[in-house]
């Protein structure tokens, strides 16, 4: 729908299943418009301004399943939502900081994302109650402090890229034994944190600052396959040949001189510039 509307439809049938709207003007949403909503299981608002959701807007909708509310200009997480809630997703908001308070409750929550807003940290109390989380998605804000560990034992997928972390604390990742995909590309770190699971086939940590990478640090890596690390300050990767399983190594836009004398058995794909003094460089891509 898209109508420019400046409130819910309050004639909607009660079956209605699926509601998307989208470039409307709707600044407020309140719970008096999703009173007679007792099937809504997609509620989607996108790109309509909308400010602020009144308490319990969204407590009596017992079959909520998705709610997203994209490019509004939410300051805050809508507090109280059902329990029945799988997928939230916020990004595009100026929601600033998070209180564990907001996701109280929400043990079937497998999706969250909150991607470009203004939050600055993020801590595993805030996060705790989700205990089903799989996917968790906080681009493009200004965090620069995160703490540890986060207990979201199905945790398969987290992105925390554009950010302003200086460091990740050892005990962040440490419960996070199902991990399979992590992403911190775009921050300011000078190392690749330590403890990483086990579990992780991806790993992206391009255009940060790293200027060493500790591979036996990474032996217990059995199942990494893809690892990214370009647009960093590295002048070597001697010791990549320890991750056994790797495929894909990326290494466009760093200072390496000099390829190792020992790559992954695995490799498939590598991407690596190599710089000569008075020679210029050599672009090397090999898929």
């Amino acid at each position: 729908m898209c109508y420019r509307l400046t409130d819910v439809p309050s004639a909607l049938p009660s079956t209605t299943k699926k509601l998307y709207i989208s470039h409307s003007k709707i600044q407020h949403l309140q719970m008096s418009s999703f009173t007679r909503m007792l099937a809504l299981e997609d509620f989607v608002l996108m790109a309509s301004g909308t400010e602020s959701v009144e308490n319990d807007t969204f407590k009596t909708l017992s079959t909520l399943k998705t709610l997203e509310l994209w490019k509004n200009k939410l300051r805050q997480v809508p507090r109280i939502l059902p329990a029945s809630l799988e997928v939230l997703k916020l990004n595009d908001n100026s929601i600033y900081v998070l209180h564990r308070s907001d996701f109280e409750g929400l043990k079937e929550l497998k999706i969250l994302e909150l991607k470009n807003n203004l939050i600055s940290s993020l801590s595993p109390s805030t996060l705790s109650p989700l205990v089903s989380l799989q996917s968790l998605m906080v681009d493009d804000n200004r965090i620069e402090s995160v703490a540890g560990p986060l207990a979201l034992p199905h945790l398969k997928s987290m992105s925390m890229e554009n950010n302003r972390l200086h460091l990740v604390p050892a005990s962040f990742l440490t419960s996070l034994q199902s991990l399979q995909f992590l992403s911190f590309s775009g921050n300011l770190l000078t190392k690749i944190p330590i403890n990483l699971p086990k579990s992780l086939l991806s790993l992206k940590m391009e255009r940060n600052r790293l200027k060493v990478v500790r591979f036996r640090d990474m032996k217990h890596l059995e199942n990494l396959s893809h690892l990214y690390l370009s647009a960093n300050s590295l002048s070597s990767i001697d010791g990549a040949q320890i991750l056994a399983n790797l495929t894909t190594l990326e290494m466009s836009q760093n200072q390496v001189q000099m390829l190792p004398f020992r790559l992954p058995a695995r490799l498939q794909k590598l991407d690596i510039i190599l710089f000569f003094k008075n020679c210029g460089k050599i672009h090397i891509k090999l898929t």
